[in-house]
């Protein structure tokens, strides 16, 4: 994230116009407009005041960080490891478990709901044998990662306790759905990901008899 991007998202996260933020630093509106259009870049008195103001260090104020949030929900950080390390306990924990089902938000969905301290999942779907949802995640009521997904089971030979047996395999390194390939008896299941957890697309397929039985598309990435 280049400092320009950092500098909005932070402003608009405290509240504040451009204009208020260029007061407190004693400097035109016109200046912040050119920091977050990139345009230029405030000089190290301006960067000392803005990390004093938002409580965040010059380092990653001005430093592009692929690791990292930036810290928006107060003085914690939060390091995407952390929100793929909850994202993988949430998705054990609800819908592939059968756990923490909640009441629909919408009429006839499925909805599920899984949280930890600053942090909260849900999924939702509508549908059964063709069905279309989305998982989000929260920080402090923050949304920062999304995921949208489109499947159907195609012929009898589907298997859905199959299927929430892959989906109880979802790990840190791959956090979409399932494993990249998973096989019990005659189901064999396959997952194709483009990109990364920044921002992805991909496809699931579920086999039997190696007749295909069920595909999948997703795709989502880091929303803040």
């Amino acid at each position: 994230m280049e400092f320009k991007e950092k500098l909005q998202l932070l402003r608009t996260t405290m509240k504040l116009s451009q204009e208020e933020l260029a007061n407190k630093l004693a400097i035109s509106r016109q200046s912040i407009t050119k920091w977050e259009n990139g345009q230029s870049f405030p000089d190290i008195q301006n960067l000392i005041q803005l990390s004093e103001i938002f409580k965040v260090s010059i380092d990653r104020l001005v430093k592009e960080n692929d690791t990292c949030m930036v810290n928006l929900f107060g003085n914690e950080n939060y390091p995407k490891q952390d929100i793929r390390t909850f994202l993988v306990r949430a998705k054990k924990s609800t819908y592939a478990a059968g756990e923490n089902e909640i009441l629909p938000s919408k009429p006839n969905s499925h909805d599920f709901r899984y949280e930890e301290g600053d942090y909260l999942y849900k999924d939702s779907y509508l549908g059964n044998q063709k069905f279309i949802g989305e998982e989000c995640i929260w920080i402090k009521n923050n949304p920062v990662w999304a995921m949208n997904y489109y499947g159907q089971s195609l012929n009898e030979n589907f298997n859905i306790s199959f299927l929430k047996d892959v989906l109880s395999h979802v790990s840190v390194s791959m956090p979409f759905r399932g494993p990249e390939f998973y096989q019990k008896g005659d189901y064999i299941y396959q997952c194709q990901i483009q990109g990364d957890f920044e921002y992805f697309t991909g496809e699931e397929k579920i086999y039997c008899k190696q007749e295909k039985a069920y595909i999948c598309t997703f795709h989502g990435g880091i929303i803040l």
